[in-house]
């Protein structure tokens, strides 16, 4: 973004700096343009000193920000442009008509895109993500004030008030996550990275219990480079962490990058997002053991024209917007209309 921005004669800053100097004077407040992803207190500060409120940015799903998306509307109002998730799901119209634009969810460099490794020579399918599943109990420690507890209690209380965290819980897919995990571990030839799977003690006992059994020896750690890590298999497990339309992130596009087969189960209008023809769509099979075949039985020139798919779709001009430099051009020729 700092070299794009340059280019254009645009300097970039973060908000800690820019606060400070428009409260030495250095800079008119007039003259900066406020780029806030969902909540954040320092381009709140900038506002109130008088700086254009110009990009809000969203790249989190409700899932993990409930709070932001029960005030979705009010809060991007106040903005000339909206990109991100959700945007499009607020039912102000000046938010979809007027300032919402075509998003894609930046995950990776240009050349990042390298020569694909040999089918012959990958293992079979790895899942890279780390074990997210949190149990919605309350946790209080006995040994805590009561003032604390109250704390304690109020900080959890939007669990039961928002209307965002209630739908996303429904639409979750960690759950379905833990599942593939536990079919798959069971396999041969499966690879699971990632943090939060040494420690199941937030799962169910009884997920918990069976998972612990089946993953000791398929489970690899953390690894330093997750594009190649996945390129060394044919196939690779991406699921969304919640079922949300147009929330699609890097988990797929990693898959393209790396030249890997995505197995997919997330934004249930993906198809309108990236190529039918470059992932196995989850919502196909009725069972693991059908998904399981259909891998076993794929033709090595069926999965590079799969993988090529991917690829092409990267190549053009909405694809790339999933790259940071397209990323930072977009947000760049949204800066020079201001």
């Amino acid at each position: 973004m700092y070299r794009i921005a340059a280019e254009s004669g645009i300097n970039v800053a973060s908000g800690d700096v820019a606060i400070a100097n428009i409260a030495s004077n250095k800079w008119n407040a007039k003259d900066v343009y406020v780029i806030q992803d969902m909540r954040s207190t320092a381009a709140s500060k900038l506002l109130d000193f008088g700086a254009n409120p110009f990009l809000i940015t969203c790249l989190e799903a409700p899932l993990y920000a409930p709070l932001f998306y029960d005030n979705i509307c009010r809060i991007a109002d106040n903005f000339k442009f909206s990109l991100g998730f959700g945007f499009t799901e607020a039912p102000s119209d000046s938010v979809v008509t007027r300032k919402n634009l075509q998003f894609r969810f930046p995950s990776f460099y240009l050349e990042d895109m390298r020569e694909i490794r040999s089918w012959e020579d990958r293992k079979k399918l790895v899942l890279v993500a780390a074990n997210k599943y949190k149990s919605n109990k309350i946790f209080i420690p006995g040994r805590l004030s009561l003032i604390g507890a109250l704390r304690q209690l109020k900080s959890a209380s939007w669990q039961f008030v928002s209307p965002s965290h209630r739908k996303s819980l429904a639409a979750s897919l960690l759950d379905r996550r833990l599942e593939t995990v536990e079919y798959f571990a069971g396999k041969k030839d499966f690879g699971l990275y990632g943090s939060g799977w040494g420690d199941l003690s937030e799962l169910p006992s009884a997920c918990a219990n069976r998972l612990k059994d089946v993953i000791k020896d398929q489970y690899l750690g953390q690894c330093d480079n997750k594009l190649e890590t996945i390129s060394g298999y044919r196939f690779s497990i991406c699921f969304e962490n919640m079922a949300f339309a147009g929330y699609v992130t890097e988990k797929i596009v990693d898959c393209f990058v790396a030249g890997t087969v995505p197995l997919y189960l997330g934004a249930p209008d993906i198809e309108k997002i990236v190529p039918a023809e470059s992932f196995i769509d989850m919502r196909n099979f009725s069972s693991f053991g059908q998904v399981d075949d259909y891998m076993n039985s794929m033709k090595k020139h069926d999965a590079i024209k799969m993988v090529e798919a991917g690829r092409d779709y990267l190549r053009t001009e909405i694809g790339m917007l999933h790259s940071y430099e397209g990323f930072a051009r977009n947000v760049i020729r949204l800066a020079k209309t201001c």
